[in-house]
């Protein structure tokens, strides 16, 4: 009974990911078509992380960058972090390219941001 239990969870976490990498490929296939507004960046941060915080010293960290901004669709207000259809994380072992790949979108910078016409929550600042 214990093993079944295993293969259940292991069933439901790959069905999860499915869900979660159908979801990501529909972004990037149809976002280049998607209509945009302009919007602001509220954050935007390069940060080194490894499995035990925010740790730079340590041999198995990594870059991520985040990225936040607000927008606004028929008068809702939204916020969106994702920067492209893959995911709101940039994992890389070097800085520079971390910092590189926020450097266009700083705190305070208007920017468009292409949203889901069918669910305006859904966006990205990098189409495709």
């Amino acid at each position: 009974m214990s093993d079944d239990i295993g293969k259940y969870i292991v069933i439901g976490f790959v069905l999860l990911f499915g869900v979660l990498a159908w979801r990501a490929w529909q972004i990037h296939q149809h976002s280049p078509e998607w209509p945009y507004v302009m919007g602001e960046v509220t954050l935007s941060r390069a940060y080194s992380q490894n499995d035990f915080g925010e740790d730079l010293g340590t041999p198995n960290h990594r870059w991520q960058t985040e990225v936040q901004y607000r927008y606004e669709v028929n008068g809702i207000p939204m916020t969106g972090k994702r920067l492209r259809a893959f995911g709101r994380h940039h994992f890389t072992q070097e800085e520079a390219e971390a910092e590189a790949e926020i450097a266009p979108f700083p705190v305070g910078k208007q920017v468009k941001v292409y949203y889901d016409p069918a669910k305006p929550g859904t966006s990205v600042l990098i189409p495709g």
